[in-house]
């Protein structure tokens, strides 16, 4: 696949997550790998493959459902680099953080390895004290 193709595949990929509106996540298995495996800490109780990848989603779905944007995206060979942005409402226990309602956003930048038309390789670096700050986990700035 060209990059440009890799590229669209993530974007499917994030649009196909967004759109999930069950507990039902076979659509994962259109994009990602059987093989797959993530490279980043894992949630409490969540595995770094595929099933995992799927354990994951669900429970951000609940706890924070919103969507997802690709300001920018750069790849090389079968390296994806997007850089993503998720909105949405802490609506559900999030890491034994009780549901706030109140909005949040998060900045992320994710490199997807492509292998053969699916994900095979998944890192990424999220803003994770910004949401905490946002649902006053953390203290905001003074």
């Amino acid at each position: 696949m060209s990059t440009e193709e890799n590229k669209a595949l993530i974007r499917r990929y994030i649009q196909a997550i967004d759109d999930n509106d069950s507990s039902d996540w076979t659509v994962i298995d259109e994009f990602v790998a059987e093989d797959f495996v993530a490279h980043n800490p894992p949630l409490p109780g969540v595995s770094l493959d595929r099933e995992g990848l799927k354990h994951a989603a669900e429970i951000f779905r609940v706890a924070t459902p919103g969507t997802h944007e690709i300001p920018f995206q750069v790849a090389e060979g079968d390296l994806v680099v997007s850089f993503i942005t998720g909105r949405g409402v802490h609506a559900g226990e999030l890491m034994g953080i009780p549901a706030t309602n109140k909005e949040i956003e998060m900045d992320g930048i994710v490199v997807h390895r492509i292998r053969d038309g699916k994900i095979v390789e998944y890192t990424a670096v999220m803003d994770v004290a910004r949401v905490l700050g946002q649902i006053g986990a953390l203290p905001g700035p003074q």
